[in-house]
């Protein structure tokens, strides 16, 4: 996209010159602020920067985090737009490409995520979390948990039903104290009988009494 002097983005206007640094262009901007700033252009026109910093600072102050956990959740957030509208982003298969969207408030503001996630509680060892994975992020379907809690939820995980109760292969090793490579190695091999897949000792001592061949 080409710019031209004096077009505006956001708290930003573009003062008509612009280098390359390696294969970036940057331009010089005129924050509203009053200061001028050297910034990649093409991120000021995707609207992921929408001022020379002074923005960010106050919405630091406005959401109570200290400057290391505001970059964190900053993260969270521009990864989670990422996956679901940038079609180049490695993830964008398994969301924007299913049609997972985020919500409008959250799309276009991350003040308005950031001050929902302090209020439920966000901290940076958490990840946030969709209740249902058919429908995208908003602030009814959202959670956090810890990385561990969001491993075990993906789509991709294994569930065993096992006397009555329905839990991933990783939750249940970890409930018996068993290993849980052993056990994804049997269920490869087509094992699926619950009692042999969380056997903790070796199958062949099992033959006898005639669960496996």
């Amino acid at each position: 996209m080409k710019i031209k002097a004096g077009d505006k983005f956001n708290m930003l206007t573009y003062l008509g010159i612009d280098t390359m640094r390696g294969k970036r262009r940057y331009g010089r901007f005129r924050c509203e602020c009053g200061k001028e700033k050297d910034i990649r252009i093409d991120s000021v026109v995707a609207g992921d920067i929408k001022s020379c910093g002074c923005l960010y600072e106050s919405m630091k102050n406005s959401v109570g985090l200290n400057p290391r956990d505001y970059e964190r959740l900053y993260n969270v957030w521009r990864n989670m737009r990422d996956r679901c509208y940038k079609t180049n982003s490695d993830r964008f298969y398994t969301y924007g490409a299913r049609g997972i969207t985020v919500c409008k408030e959250w799309r276009s503001s991350f003040r308005a995520f950031a001050k929902w996630a302090v209020e439920n509680g966000w901290n940076p060892d958490l990840s946030i979390e969709r209740k249902s994975l058919d429908v995208g992020y908003c602030p009814e379907n959202c959670t956090f948990i810890t990385m561990k809690e969001q491993a075990r939820n993906k789509t991709s995980n294994i569930r065993i039903i096992y006397h009555g109760e329905d839990k991933c292969v990783a939750e249940w090793c970890e409930i018996l104290g068993i290993n849980d490579k052993r056990t994804y190695k049997r269920y490869q091999l087509g094992i699926r009988d619950p009692e042999v897949l969380f056997y903790p000792g070796d199958l062949r001592s099992m033959k006898g009494c005639g669960r496996i061949a």
